[in-house]
């Protein structure tokens, strides 16, 4: 009977040492795998704002030449129909003809990175961003590029003003800015970015930016008087070698 206790005694203690260390490896493993995984929403998420918030600037951008266009033809039209007062209109017309500015970093660390389409993990996020950009490109190329080359002509003298078919532009304008906007709002239901939480993201960016240049130490009087001193120097050379040349 004691035989027995001291057996049942001992199984009882092995049983309760596996539980206890089954308990701490799945605990061990499923704190990692909670601390990974809490890590990699956060990533995805810091992700995705970067490239939202870069969606939502460049919009801005191309809005801003949309507007650009339109105020262009208005002008124009009123040029058109006044001749004689057509270079009283050539400073309003060059300034409407629309400058598309905006940087591609963003663009190229989501297009040549494997690792972020990894993190983001959303393949139909990743081909409307895709998409997006490359809108962006055909609109920058089609639309901006297109019309200035055309423009800078046209506004040289009345004929070719005149027959500058720019009733074009704005209607292939609105036509991509409503495809972008349709592919960034889609973007936004689909990882749950509200505006302000890119109000939030564009807040911090501009904090770090400001913190930076805080710590610049770039003194611009310094740079200029050494610019000063190497063209002084360029010049002695110059004179030196003219004499040696005499």
């Amino acid at each position: 009977m004691k035989e027995g206790t001291k057996k049942n005694n001992t199984l009882n203690d092995f049983l309760m040492m596996l539980a206890a260390t089954t308990i701490s490896i799945v605990l061990t493993f499923g704190t990692s795998a909670i601390v990974d995984r809490k890590k990699h929403n956060a990533e995805k998420r810091e992700m995705v704002l970067m490239i939202m918030y870069d969606m939502r600037e460049s919009l801005k951008e191309l809005e801003q030449c949309g507007s650009d266009i339109n105020a262009f033809f208005d002008v124009q039209v009123d040029a058109i129909a006044h001749p004689k007062k057509f270079y009283s209109y050539y400073p309003e017309l060059v300034l409407h003809i629309p400058v598309l500015e905006y940087t591609t970093t963003t663009e190229t660390i989501f297009r040549s990175n494997i690792e972020t389409i990894q993190t983001i993990g959303d393949i139909l996020f990743v081909e409307t961003v895709s998409s997006f950009y490359d809108l962006r490109d055909r609109f920058k190329r089609e639309v901006v590029e297109n019309f200035d080359i055309v423009a800078q002509k046209a506004i040289e003298d009345y004929n070719a003003l005149r027959d500058f078919e720019s009733d074009f532009y704005p209607f292939s304008s609105a036509a991509y800015l409503r495809v972008m906007k349709g592919d960034f709002e889609q973007c936004k239901l689909m990882m749950k970015v509200t505006d302000n939480d890119l109000d939030v993201f564009s807040i911090k960016k501009q904090e770090i930016i400001e913190a930076t240049r805080g710590k610049d130490t770039y003194d611009s009087g310094e740079a200029i008087q050494d610019r000063q001193l190497r063209k002084n120097r360029l010049q002695q050379a110059r004179e030196e070698g003219r004499r040696e040349l005499q």
